[in-house]
């Protein structure tokens, strides 16, 4: 399963005091299958993953439900190209351990 984002700009201030609030929280999609992989996005909580990995944590990934993104009922209905759609923020999706644009 690969872990991916669409948003690349953090701004470091933000991630400095989720550093110092110790705010690891990362809320992601639920699990997905795209082209016969195994996806899961995440949705908010960019700059706590940044912070999770400067301070050497892990970040605490939390699936996300129908409450907290209502967007989670296209991937449910198996329209995953618009959740993809619906979802983007500001660059191609990337796997976020490895970097690099998954498509």
């Amino acid at each position: 399963m690969k872990t991916i984002s669409s948003q690349r700009h953090l701004d470091d201030e933000i991630v400095e005091q989720k550093i110092a609030d110790a705010d690891f929280d990362v809320l992601v999609s639920p699990e997905f299958d795209y082209d016969g992989d195994v996806y899961r996005i995440v949705i908010d909580g960019h700059h706590s993953l940044a912070a999770a990995r400067i301070a050497g944590n892990d970040p605490n990934f939390i699936e996300a439900t129908i409450q907290q993104s209502d967007s989670i009922g296209v991937l449910r209905d198996g329209n995953i190209d618009d959740y993809l759609q619906i979802n983007r923020i500001d660059s191609a999706y990337y796997d976020i351990d490895t970097g690099k644009d998954v498509w």
